[in-house]
């Protein structure tokens, strides 16, 4: 009898023991950092579309916050010989393609060289190569280099044959964000500003390649504008250093060496870039701005800066005695009113404390400048769409689709205006008056909230407000931002401002926290049961209805896509 209990309780041990050995391997081979061997050259992929940061349950894109990260860990890292750039129609905005660019100039001051490999793209994908030391075309791809166009698209009659009427009200001519729903062509406001837009942006851009190539700005322009769309063409111009297959690119180097993928030196966590004890926190904000947590729209796909979350990472790093600056990283068309008022109460309670930078991205307009403007410093690159100082708001009228379909509605009501947000009716005159009323104060406080931020009259801010958008390089020369500069600028701003000796090293928390798989997986279950023929319905609603929550807005004029 004792001899099989010790048996047993032998067996148990024995389980016990090969179960912890199990597990101890499995937790290596899950937690091993790869081996990065001697005379690596990183190759960063930037295929397809590129943000400021991929908060998907399984992320898939190249964002800035990455390649800002590692790209600084490799200029530091003695076994990272260089990069190549492997470009295939990478697309982003401008401002974020300049920030990427900016990055590779900060590593090249290590010494350490970058090599661009097109294997196909549009100027946006050329414009970011030519920050390399060489750039090369694919011998089988192809670059097409061409101006910049904008595609506007109006919506009233599609929505008329569907018994849609939008009704929306703005403050500033400039201010055309519900354009497209209730008008069949641009306003002249409209067109002009989308055409000072290009203008700036297309310079910038001629500009930078001109530099980064050392070539005259209006041989660039000519090339671009007269040359054939051919691989000789560009290389005869002097815009391209050779043509030739990727196994190419390295084969004359003196040294050995082995090529290391993006995606398995990011699996590395040595050698640090920032390691000091004083800290700088950077915080990436992105999306149209609701109340609530951030995340993103199980149908639609777009990013939500929610109020909640923001304004709690920033009530965090306030609170928190190491972390000596804060820089806010924002990339928004702006959003409700409310939930933008929210956030920029609290940037204004940090900075009360600690230096706060506002390093803006592709879009930091109208509730995104709002949040920005209590900040210490606000910086831009020189294609950042930013400004759009307006109001807007309204509503969708559906009844003529609901009598297509057969519904109807009977409304009961406590007083005259409870249903005026109702989608079964117009606004009435009074109605009008009350809403353009509330618009007007809106504005006023906007005006009211630049002026003070940028020392300025409430009548200049007026002036270059009224809805109106502006680049980066322009609002600088406008008073709207005190610098210009990407995201590796905006953290050498906040050391400086934080009153930290340049030679001491900082240390780097980024917000959002990575999140783990299982917060990952978690969250896929969860989008998965979300998808189903009524929830595909709600959510329609919920869309056509989106200046309901967001009455009245600070949104940006237009949806601006440049192609």
């Amino acid at each position: 009898m004792k001899k099989g209990i010790l048996i047993t309780i032998l067996v148990i041990v024995l389980l016990i023991v090969i179960l912890a050995l199990i597990g101890g391997y499995v937790y290596i081979q899950f937690t091993r950092e790869p081996h990065i061997p001697e005379n690596s050259y990183l190759q960063i992929d930037l295929i397809g579309p590129i943000v400021d940061i991929d908060n998907s349950v399984l992320p898939k894109k190249r964002s800035i916050r990455e390649l800002w990260f590692h790209i600084k860990r490799a200029k530091v890292d003695k076994r990272i010989k260089g990069i190549i750039l492997k470009i295939s129609f990478a697309y982003g905005g401008f401002a974020k393609v300049e920030d990427i660019g900016r990055l590779i100039k900060d590593f090249k001051e290590s010494g350490k060289k970058v090599y661009a490999f097109i294997e196909g793209g549009d100027i946006r994908s050329y414009y970011l190569s030519t920050f390399a030391d060489k750039v090369y075309l694919f011998k089988g791809g192809y670059l097409i280099l061409k101006g910049l166009a904008s595609e506007a698209i109006f919506l009233k009659k599609t929505l008329s044959k569907l018994g849609i009427q939008g009704e929306f009200f703005h403050i500033g001519e400039y201010k055309t964000g519900a354009n497209m729903f209730t008008e069949e062509s641009m306003t002249p406001a409209h067109k002009e500003a989308i055409e000072k837009l290009l203008d700036d942006i297309y310079l910038a851009t001629l500009e930078g390649i001109a530099v980064n190539r050392n070539l005259d700005v209006e041989t660039v322009r000519k090339v671009i504008e007269e040359q054939p769309f051919s691989n000789q063409a560009c290389l005869e111009a002097k815009l391209v250093d050779g043509i030739l297959y990727e196994d190419e690119i390295l084969e004359n180097s003196e040294e050995k060496y082995v090529t290391l993928s993006f995606d398995t030196y990011r699996q590395t966590s040595s050698p640090l870039p920032y390691r000091g004890f004083k800290k700088i926190a950077v915080i990436f904000a992105s999306g149209e701005i609701h109340l609530g947590q951030s995340g993103r729209r199980s149908i639609y796909g777009g990013e939500i800066m929610g109020s909640a979350t923001v304004a709690k990472q920033l009530k965090s790093v306030r609170k928190n005695r190491y972390v000596k600056a804060v820089v806010l990283r924002i990339e928004s068309p702006g959003g409700s009113g409310i939930a933008s008022d929210v956030i920029r109460r609290e940037v204004e309670l940090a900075a009360r404390k600690k230096p706060v930078v506002i390093s803006m991205s592709d879009f930091t307009a109208s509730g995104g400048y709002w949040i920005a403007t209590p900040a210490s410093k606000l910086m831009a690159l020189p294609q950042t769409i930013t400004g759009s100082i307006g109001v807007l708001g309204g509503k969708f009228v559906l009844k003529g689709l609901y009598d297509k379909i057969g519904l109807n509605k009977e409304i009961v009501k406590t007083s005259q205006y409870a249903d005026m947000f109702s989608d079964y009716r117009m606004f009435s005159r009074d109605e009008r008056d009350k809403i353009m009323e509330l618009m007007k104060e809106m504005y006023r406080k906007f005006l009211n909230v630049v002026a003070t931020s940028r020392n300025m009259d409430i009548e200049a801010v007026d002036k270059i407000g009224r809805g109106r958008v502006w680049t980066g390089s322009t609002a600088l020369k406008l008073n709207l931002v005190d610098k210009l500069g990407g995201l590796n600028e905006a953290v050498e701003e906040a050391k400086k401002l934080a009153k930290i000796p340049p030679e001491e090293e900082i240390g780097i928390i980024i917000y959002p926290r990575r999140k783990t798989f299982f917060q990952r997986l978690m969250e896929l279950m969860g989008e998965g049961s979300k998808i189903s023929p009524t929830n595909l319905v709600l959510s329609f609603e919920e869309k056509i209805n989106m200046y309901k929550t967001f009455f009245p807005a600070y949104l940006l004029p237009y949806k601006i896509s440049i192609k």
